[in-house]
């Protein structure tokens, strides 16, 4: 009489045992399908910027700054700074006037044999021949909200150098991994010397921070605020993330650079400072050194870095 109470078949045990590895795998596939369905963080910051400049046929450096957050990207490399140097500059001036006890709106005689006429320098339209007094405030907003290289250069030359621009700004900023030595003429009389004006992405975001969010000098530090929020130039690259965007403060400056013997653009670059409706901020530099493309690829890069941080700081849940 057989015993239901106890299997002594060899072939339905082994069927049991396959029955319940069936039922145990089942369950393991149905248990990591669930937890796969469920939500999960995207990629962080640094890797959506590293991704962005990984096929650039050039160097990109990136630097953020928030209230609670920094990223960096290629940071340790040496960009030439070309245009940007002129807040900087703004910022020396500012505070030399102070010191000598005048204004920005004191006045300068420029000779006509001062200027270049090979240049680009916007501010020859209005003076375009012959001797002319110009108030140092206008010198200053030619040079940061249009770039004007003859500005910065009757800066450099009437109030302060560039080496001590240099040393004063270094007094002042958290971040000193930058140098300035050349003025604009300097630089395009020999381009290699460009390489020597240079920056750190996070020097300059660093100090472009600074300048709205700390006292640095006095009386004027409205006045470069204000043209910083004014530029003209290159509306797009950093620009090109808040064109269509409420947003409270987007101020910035632009730099861009000579073609080197391997006809490569030296330098292409923007650092701005972003101020939105809700009180958040950021400060953000990319800076192009060495790019084998066109100025409209590297803005388009410039651009793409931009909005990517935009909607990084707008959607940190994605992130």
């Amino acid at each position: 009489m057989t015993d239901y109470n106890v299997i002594t078949n060899p072939e339905i045990k082994i069927f049991m045992r396959l029955y319940a590895l069936l039922i145990f795998t089942t369950f393991l596939f149905y248990f990591c399908a669930c937890k796969n369905t469920r939500p999960s963080e995207g990629p962080s910051l640094r890797d959506e910027l590293y991704a962005l400049v990984d096929t650039v046929p050039g160097t990109v450096g990136i630097a953020f700054i928030s209230d609670n957050d920094t990223v960096t990207v290629n940071n340790g490399v040496k960009y030439p700074m070309m245009s940007v140097f002129k807040f900087h500059q703004a910022l020396a001036v500012a505070e030399n006037v102070e010191k000598r006890g005048t204004t920005l709106d004191s006045m300068l005689l420029i000779h006509t044999d001062e200027l270049d006429r090979d240049t680009w320098s916007p501010m020859l339209k209005k003076y375009p021949e012959g001797d002319f007094n110009i108030s140092i405030s206008e010198l200053l907003a030619y040079a940061i909200t249009q770039s004007d290289n003859n500005a910065s250069n009757l800066l450099f030359k009437h109030i302060l150098s560039p080496g001590e621009t240099n040393d004063f700004v270094k007094s002042i900023a958290r971040d000193t991994t930058f140098q300035i030595r050349y003025s604009e003429s300097e630089m395009k009389a020999n381009h290699p010397l460009s390489y020597l004006n240079y920056t750190s992405p996070l020097a300059a975001a660093s100090l472009m921070r600074q300048v709205f969010e700390e006292k640095l000098v006095d009386g004027a530090q409205d006045s470069i605020k204000h043209y910083l929020s004014i530029v003209t130039t290159g509306h797009d690259r950093l620009g090109a993330a808040v064109q269509d965007s409420d947003i409270l403060i987007f101020a910035h400056k632009t730099g861009s650079g000579y073609h080197n013997e391997a006809g490569e653009l030296m330098a292409y670059n923007d650092v701005g400072y972003f101020r939105l409706k809700d009180g958040r901020s950021y400060a953000l530099a990319v800076l192009i050194r060495d790019f084998s493309g066109s100025e409209a690829e590297a803005s388009a890069v410039i651009a793409n870095i931009s909005k990517c941080v935009y909607n990084h700081v707008n959607n940190p849940t994605m992130h």
